[in-house]
């Protein structure tokens, strides 16, 4: 299946691609690029790849007809993923595209984003780099343990100091695994328990907003590890401040305890861990 990853630029598409990939996909994925390249021309596009086994293989040529039929229309393409025959594949389409299509490492995600970027906006003097600039964007990360939202009331507190916009997340990891060969074990059951997890989380978050009574505020659910999904949001979405909850060894710290650290050192912007007795 495919997910958007909303994005604050109008010329970069990003879309996670998670399990095997059919016709009905790629159909999706074709009318949003079409009609983002009608709406605003040219743009770039990443793929993350999360537990990924391919596409059909009617899909897989469609797609691939698809690209080098656009080639026009896309700048460059980042092809986000772990494996090896993934960073093959991105190599066999470089070699018949004329598209500039490069395969990073899930470690290497904010240097994806960094290489999409390069040429859309101005750079920056480093005057500017070294200015502190006031916050814009909070992404509080939450996993609805007790108390989890404290979190979200720091991240009010100094949204209110900067008239900043915050966006609470929550990840849903996916649970269909596959062999080396053979297709998932009950993959239709498997798939409806993922899909009653993910429902079950978005109502979870809708009464987690109606308590926070935060004005503007916006929430996610995403389809991904905790530590992958924050930073791939905080990228596309170049947030300035990330908001977690940490403590003890239960509750938030189930899901976020040990992503925190990762956090600190993957994200490019300030994180705030606050301690939750």
């Amino acid at each position: 299946m495919l997910q958007l990853i909303p994005v604050n630029e109008n010329r970069i598409i990003a879309v996670k691609a998670i399990g095997k990939l059919g016709n009905d996909d790629l159909k999706t994925l074709t009318n949003l690029l079409e009609k983002a390249i009608a709406e605003n021309g040219p743009l770039s596009l990443l793929i993350e790849l999360e537990n990924f086994h391919g596409w059909n293989p009617e899909a897989a040529w469609a797609e691939f007809m698809f690209l080098t039929r656009r080639e026009d229309d896309f700048k460059r393409i980042a092809i986000i993923g772990e494996k090896r025959w993934e960073q093959w594949m991105t190599a066999l389409g470089n070699a018949f595209t004329a598209n500039e299509m490069r395969f990073f490492k899930r470690d290497e995600l904010l240097v994806a984003w960094d290489w999409l970027r390069e040429g859309l906006e101005p750079k920056e003097s480093p005057r500017q780099k070294d200015q502190l600039k006031p916050y814009s964007h909070i992404l509080v990360a939450t996993d609805f343990s007790p108390h989890a939202d404290l979190a979200a009331r720091r991240a009010k507190e100094i949204a209110s100091l900067y008239d900043a916009r915050i966006t609470i997340l929550h990840a849903v990891e996916n649970f269909v695994f596959y062999g080396d060969i053979y297709d998932p074990v009950g993959p239709m059951q498997q798939m409806e328990t993922d899909r009653m997890v993910f429902e079950a989380a978005e109502r979870q978050m809708e009464n987690l907003a109606r308590t926070l009574d935060i004005p503007g505020l916006k929430t996610e659910v995403m389809w991904g590890a905790p530590k992958a999904a924050i930073l791939s949001y905080t990228a596309a979405q170049q947030v300035d401040l990330i908001v977690t909850g940490s403590h003890g060894r239960s509750g938030v710290s189930r899901l976020l305890g040990s992503t925190t650290n990762g956090i600190l050192h993957g994200a490019h912007c300030d994180v705030l861990a606050v301690r939750i007795d």
